[in-house]
């Protein structure tokens, strides 16, 4: 919908249960919010361990804000270029 609407970019989430919730909607829904030609940035409950299943789920990227909060940038970069 966002597409057909002329937005640049999406971000769609919450991918997966963030702490203190039971809400998410999961990487099928990624997937599929992933087809069309506009770039999609996953959200919601990213870590370093299933950052990697949002990229094969199709997603350009990922917004964790926490991720990157706890973390030192540098490192966490080099480890998720890894994935």
């Amino acid at each position: 919908m966002a597409e057909s609407q002329g937005a640049d970019f999406a971000v769609f989430g919450p991918v997966f249960e963030k702490v203190g919730t039971s809400l998410s909607t999961g990487l099928d829904a990624l997937r599929g919010a992933c087809l069309g030609h506009m770039p999609v940035l996953a959200i919601g409950g990213v870590t370093l361990e299933n950052a990697r299943a949002c990229a094969a789920a199709g997603a350009a990227g990922i917004a964790a804000i926490r991720l990157f909060q706890q973390n030192d940038i540098t490192t966490l970069v080099g480890q998720l270029k890894k994935t």
